[in-house]
């Protein structure tokens, strides 16, 4: 059940992207962060490809790519393609679920920018963990007791399907936590001052205050 439950933790999307600025453009900030969390979470890609100067296609193509990476694990758990779309749905609706408020961001005199987010985490790992251990005890007493011997991949489909069960109920319950605020830094990268973005660690553990990865340890 643990080793199965760390896998699930690569749960986040990281697309990213930089903005070129060309002749008199001015930066938003703000508006970058938004867009970028819209893409990374909702799937709304439009402002995001117009601010990065870039092709929604690309990027939706490029989305739809890194949710197939996030469910490619349960193929090593024996999962079946059913487990595995249901899983993949699943991941896609608690993203676009995810709450947040994109505040005006503060240009620094090191010629960053500052950008305040305030999250919101959904809780959807509750219970999967502190319930998980004893279900998966009691079902293998349960099949012992009918004189049934279990392998460990015999376990691997019990173990999907009540994470699903689980996270789903979790999910449909909407419950969030209070709000956090953290400060968000952008600007040049790798030294360019007419390139602008958000460095991937910045970015991951931005997404990770959207969702209680603290009950999945």
């Amino acid at each position: 059940m643990k080793n199965l439950k760390k896998r699930s933790l690569s749960l986040l999307l990281l697309l990213t992207m930089v903005v070129t600025l060309t002749g008199c453009n001015q930066f938003d900030a703000t508006a970058y962060i938004k867009a970028c969390l819209d893409a990374n979470t909702h799937g709304e890609f439009e402002e995001y490809a117009q601010i990065t100067n870039s092709d929604v296609e690309s990027i939706k193509t490029q989305y739809e790519s890194l949710l197939d990476e996030e469910i490619s694990y349960l193929s090593a758990y024996k999962a079946t393609d059913e487990q595995k779309a249901k899983f993949r749905e699943l991941f896609a609706n608690i993203y676009k679920s995810f709450k947040y408020e994109v505040g005006e961001a503060t240009k620094n005199s090191d010629g960053t920018y500052s950008v305040p987010v305030t999250t919101y985490k959904l809780m959807v790992f509750k219970d999967v963990m502190s319930e998980g251990e004893t279900y998966i005890t009691d079902y293998v007493t349960e099949q012992t007791e009918a004189g049934k011997s279990l392998t460990e991949e015999d376990l691997y489909p019990v173990i999907i399907d009540f994470m699903y069960e689980t996270m789903s109920k979790n999910f449909e319950a909407a419950e969030y936590g209070d709000a956090v605020s953290v400060d968000v830094t952008v600007g040049p990268m790798n030294g360019n001052s007419k390139v602008y973005g958000i460095s991937q660690t910045e970015l991951q553990s931005l997404l990770e205050n959207f969702i209680d990865l603290e009950n999945a340890q």
